[in-house]
């Protein structure tokens, strides 16, 4: 009988093993399809992971380090405004407003006392700061990389044949509605509505601003010549016109109707107008140009339209402080910590005598984490400021790169 129950017991522990051999195998194979997805990527906390000092990138600086001490120190308007119990979230880390303020001048000290030393500079951000790295579009920290400038356009205060085209400055029926008032789990997420006969609505459209919705209510900023340069000073943020009188007048971002932006770029390739590696903003402008007919359509497939203001300076991010050229980034505003010192590691455009694209070169440069965009969401997109000139437009239009994104903090003391 013995004999017998231990014939039973070792028959019945194979079929287990064998269950859990196959319950293995089912795991695994399923855990092999599950997909990184960035869009579950909500909180900060989850956005950045830190890593250990033999994990650090190798730093370098492909620019002038007097243009990262400029950066640092207009960094320092938008610190110097906040709440001392104001905190800053890396990843699974929090640090103080104090904290990030010492950060930022150990490592501007630290850049001018290791100059082009690159292994004294490596060795001193181990010794001394912490690296988070942005968990990208993968989990593995790859980030798809765009550029926004500096457009110059033209244009008066007055309207007229040639000047037909106008910015608008903020509408006054326009409600920004904080839906995070009204519960817990909307927090940071805001609608832009108007009131009309007892009901909250949307607010225009770009079609309906375009058609007239605003007009005859004095909101015209200035009127500019060209329709096309419009549209993408609403995309990059910010600009200058230069106006018929010989004066220049610099304009920023001053709020949007709250439509989502959709990118009429994406919207040609999948329509085989153009393809994904000829697309850039000169492409687009090319191609609009070409065919005149399609322009309405085209554009009115994004529904965002953004307001501007008149501002003493050039480039002013969303933190408050004017751009530095190629030291500022634009990220999501949620997930990230503006005002933060970072390190971005992609790829540059190189070009020829005639100033066209010959190839692309590497770019790793310290900047300052001071915008965000309405198409910058997410924990694996940047936007790279260039700044103004030829070369910053070139560069921006062209940029659709894959690369890195590195948060650096000193270390904590310790007690």
């Amino acid at each position: 009988m013995d004999k017998l129950f231990n014939c039973y017991h070792k028959l019945g522990r194979l079929l287990l093993m064998k269950k859990l051999s196959l319950w293995l195998v089912l795991m695994f194979l399923l855990s092999s399809c599950v997909r990184f997805r960035p869009e579950l990527i909500t909180q900060p906390e989850d956005a950045l992971v830190c890593l250990k000092p033999k994990e650090y990138p190798q730093f370098s600086d492909d620019e002038d380090l007097s243009s990262l001490k400029e950066a640092i120190r207009r960094n320092f308007r938008y610190l110097n405004q906040l709440e001392d119990d104001h905190k800053f979230v890396y990843g699974p880390d929090v640090y103080t407003v104090e904290e990030i303020k010492e950060s930022l001048r150990t490592f501007s000290q630290l850049i001018t006392e290791c100059g082009k030393d690159v292994d004294l500079l490596n060795h001193r951000i181990r010794e001394e700061f912490v690296v988070y790295r942005a968990v990208g579009n993968d989990g593995k920290g790859d980030i798809f990389f765009t550029g926004y400038y500096v457009p110059v356009l033209h244009g008066s205060l007055k309207r007229s044949k040639r000047y037909c085209y106008p910015l608008y400055r903020p509408p006054n029926d326009r409600i920004v509605i904080d839906l995070g008032l009204f519960r817990e789990e909307y927090k940071g997420q805001h609608l832009v509505a108007r009131h009309e006969k007892g009901k909250i609505l949307p607010y225009y459209t770009h079609e309906d601003i375009v058609h007239g919705a605003l007009k005859g209510r004095g909101l015209e900023l200035v009127w500019v010549d060209d329709r096309l340069d419009l549209f993408f000073l609403q995309v990059q943020g910010s600009g200058i016109i230069e106006l018929d009188t010989g004066d220049t007048m610099f304009v920023g971002y001053a709020g949007s109707n709250g439509h989502p932006y959709r990118s009429i770029g994406k919207l040609l390739v999948n329509e085989g107008k153009l393809t994904w590696e000829e697309l850039s903003m000169q492409s687009i402008k090319r191609y609009l140009h070409e065919h005149p007919e399609e322009i309405d359509r085209v554009l009115f497939y994004n529904p965002s339209y953004v307001f501007f203001q008149p501002t003493e300076e050039t480039a002013i991010g969303y933190i408050g402080v004017p751009l530095v050229d190629g030291r500022a980034i634009a990220t999501d505003r949620f997930l990230f910590p503006q005002g933060a010192l970072a390190y971005v590691q992609t790829v540059k455009p190189q070009l020829n005598a005639k100033g066209e694209i010959k190839n692309w070169i590497p770019l790793s440069r310290f900047v300052l984490n001071q915008d965000t965009g309405g198409a910058i969401r997410g924990p694996g997109r940047v936007d790279f400021f260039w700044g103004k000139g030829k070369y910053a437009e070139i560069a921006a239009g062209h940029m659709k790169e894959h690369g890195f994104l590195y948060f650096l903090v000193k270390k904590k003391k310790v007690s």
